[in-house]
C-alpha cells in the first residue's frame, strides 16, 4: 500500500469487554496503523500495527490547552469527540511519514478496510468518511488545520472547543468538520459501506446517513447476522426464501453492552444482538446453512432504552416547569 495511514484514538478509562476482538480485527488490516493514547494499563495482546502511548487525561488536557489561546471546555473524556477533527494539528508529532491520519471508535469490529479504502480512493480524496466512528483526513497543513476555517463568517471551532457541551463537530453536516470541508471544496468520499447499528432497537438494524444535514435511513427488521472470518466481515441475511451476503468495512456497535461467548483469540465468530458467539455451521453457502444459525438471544437492550428515554422526557418536563 503506497499510502500510509494512522488512526489516532485517545481513550481513558475501562475498555469494552471485547476490546481484544477489536485489536484482533486491527491486526488483519496490516496496511493501516493505530495509535492509542490511554491511561488503561490492562494487559492486552497489541498487534504490531497498534502503538500504545500511556498518558493521563489531565496531561492530555494540558497539552491540548497549550495549543490554543483560549480556555478549553474539556472536563470529561467524552468531549474529545469534538476535538477529533483537530487531531492532525494536536498530534502532529506522531504523523511524520503518514499520508493520512484519522479517528475511529473502539466499539468496532473491522472487516477488510482496504476493500473499501484503496489506493485509488486515498489518492483522490482529502477526507474519507463523514461519521465520527471512522474518518480519515489527508496529512497536510491545509487539511490538518481545516477545522479552524470560518464557517458562515464565524470561527465555529472556538465556540465548540470552549464549551463542555458536545456538538458532534466530528461528524454529520450540522456546522461540523464536514460542513467546512464542503464549504472549501475539499474532496470527500463517503462510500465506505459501514454497518452502523441503530441504537433504539434490540435488533441489528443498519442505519445510513442519506441526506443533509442529518437524515438517516433505518432499515426494517431483517433476519440476519454478521460473521467475522479471519479479517473479513460479512452480513448474511435471508429474503424471500433465499440467502444473501454483503461485505462491510466495519461494524459499529454504538456502545451496546455485548457478551463475549468466544475466546479472545478467536478469528471466526458470529455477531448477533448482543453477543459474540461461535458460529453453528461453517462455511455458510446455502439457505439451509443460514437456517441453522441462531440469530438472537433474549436481551434487555430495548427495554433499557425505553426506560432511559422515558426518564429523560420526565426530567425535561420537570426542568421546563421550573422556569
Amino acid at each position: 500500500m503506497k499510502n500510509k495511514v494512522l488512526f489516532i484514538i485517545p481513550y481513558f478509562g475501562k475498555f469494552k469487554n471485547y476490546f481484544q476482538l477489536f485489536l484482533n480485527s486491527c491486526d488483519f488490516n496490516k496496511d493501516f496503523n493505530w495509535l492509542i493514547i490511554t491511561d488503561n494499563r490492562s494487559i492486552y495482546t497489541y498487534p504490531k500495527n497498534v502503538r500504545v502511548v500511556y498518558k493521563s487525561f489531565n496531561d492530555l488536557k494540558m497539552e491540548f490547552q497549550s495549543k490554543f489561546p483560549f480556555k478549553l471546555g474539556l472536563e470529561k473524556p467524552y468531549k474529545l469527540c469534538d476535538f477529533k477533527p483537530a487531531y492532525g494539528y494536536l498530534f502532529n508529532e506522531y504523523l511524520s511519514g503518514y499520508d493520512f491520519w484519522g479517528y475511529c471508535d473502539t466499539d468496532l469490529i473491522f472487516g477488510n478496510l482496504r476493500e473499501f479504502i484503496n489506493d485509488n480512493v486515498l489518492n483522490t480524496y482529502d477526507k474519507i468518511g463523514v461519521l465520527g466512528h471512522l474518518t480519515l483526513i489527508r496529512n497536510k497543513k491545509e487539511t490538518n488545520e481545516a477545522f479552524m476555517l470560518p464557517l458562515n463568517n464565524k470561527s465555529r471551532y472556538i465556540d465548540v472547543f470552549r464549551s463542555n457541551t458536545n456538538y458532534s463537530f466530528d461528524e454529520e453536516f450540522k456546522e461540523s468538520i464536514n460542513s467546512i470541508f464542503e464549504e472549501y471544496n475539499f474532496k470527500i468520499f463517503d462510500q465506505i459501506n459501514e454497518a452502523n447499528i441503530y441504537t433504539k432497537s434490540s435488533n441489528f438494524k443498519i442505519t445510513k446517513l442519506v441526506d443533509k444535514p442529518n437524515k438517516y435511513n433505518i432499515e426494517s427488521k431483517t433476519r440476519s447476522f454478521f460473521l467475522f472470518d479471519n479479517g473479513k466481515l460479512n452480513r448474511f441475511f435471508a429474503k424471500s426464501g433465499k440467502m444473501y451476503s454483503e461485505s462491510y468495512s466495519y461494524l459499529h456497535m454504538q456502545s451496546r453492552k455485548m457478551k463475549t461467548n468466544v475466546s479472545q483469540t478467536s478469528y471466526l465468530f458470529k455477531i448477533i444482538p448482543n453477543s459474540f458467539d461461535p458460529v453453528e455451521r461453517y462455511p455458510i453457502t446455502t439457505i439451509r446453512d443460514f437456517n441453522c444459525i441462531k440469530l438472537k438471544h433474549f436481551n434487555l437492550h430495548y427495554f433499557t432504552l425505553r426506560t432511559m428515554n422515558l426518564v429523560d422526557k420526565i426530567r425535561k418536563r420537570i426542568n421546563k416547569g421550573r422556569y
